[in-house]
């Protein structure tokens, strides 16, 4: 293992610390507790026929990328040599996760917003990946260097998802929108959303780190490899729950009246 590798996990772990501190202080700025704790347990009710249905698309999803992490351990190196297995079960992973956050959303406003999920087409799909990429990219970089303006970005774009799916997925609407429901509540929004975003990068960052200390020779390969796969289990669910989140946040901000304060 090089000394570039270490240097690569460093510069991955300064948005995790930025955020773990930008969490901390919202318990400062805003110290009454939210609904963060009641939707949580909501969730699992709401979500749980859901799961029941799509658990087939759950599992590869999980599958491709466990495939894709197991492999990056084995090369020894978060730099892994070409594999088109690794290529394609990256694509399946990536490929699906979006769409099944983009059915979940629809499938928890069904209630409210009947007919959503019907709208979703491989168009809507694209739109959906696109925006959301570039939405991470420019808040991860604005975290990387830029510090405060990456944490605004993130905060005030949190709600494109639950907007993008149930308002007609118009991406520029979405991101325009998200923008002004999230005005004026940046700190009950970082507590709100602050520790399961934490958690989310912490285990994507897992298998990095996992590989620079089974490169070491201090830690048995083998070992490894289990705490990868229930790290990439983990980090799918937690994506889910995270999505599951921005929408009840987004129906909290989106009622007339309504506060997280």
């Amino acid at each position: 293992m090089d000394s570039i590798s270490y240097y690569v996990i460093a510069f991955q772990l300064v948005p995790v610390a930025l955020a773990l501190a930008n969490w901390l202080l919202s318990l400062y700025f805003a110290p009454k507790s939210n609904y963060f704790i009641t939707d949580l347990k909501q969730l699992w009710p709401d979500s749980r026929p859901f799961l029941k249905t799509q658990w087939p698309f759950l599992a590869v999803c999980m599958l491709g990328s466990n495939l894709s992490q197991a492999h990056l351990i084995s090369s020894g190196s978060i730099r892994p040599e070409f594999s088109f297995g690794l290529i394609i079960a990256s694509l399946v992973s990536s490929g699906i996760l979006p769409i099944l956050k983009l059915f979940y959303v629809s499938y928890l406003a069904a209630p409210k917003y009947p007919g959503r999920v019907a709208t979703i087409g491989i168009w809507s799909v694209l739109l959906y990946v696109m925006g959301d990429w570039f939405i991470s990219t420019l808040g991860t970089l604005g975290l990387a260097f830029l510090v405060a303006p990456g944490l605004v970005i993130l905060i005030r774009t949190c709600l494109f998802l639950p907007i993008y799916a149930l308002e007609g997925h118009h991406p520029i609407a979405a991101f325009e929108k998200s923008w002004s429901l999230t005005a004026g509540h940046y700190w009950p929004i970082s507590r709100y959303l602050g520790l399961p975003t934490i958690l989310f990068g912490i285990l994507i960052l897992s298998p990095q780190v996992a590989t620079v200390i089974a490169a070491t020779g201090h830690y048995p390969m083998q070992y490894s490899l289990p705490l990868v796969a229930a790290a990439g289990a983990a980090t799918l669910a937690l994506s889910l729950v995270i999505a599951g989140l921005t929408y009840k946040l987004y129906e909290r901000l989106s009622t007339a009246g309504e506060t997280i304060d």
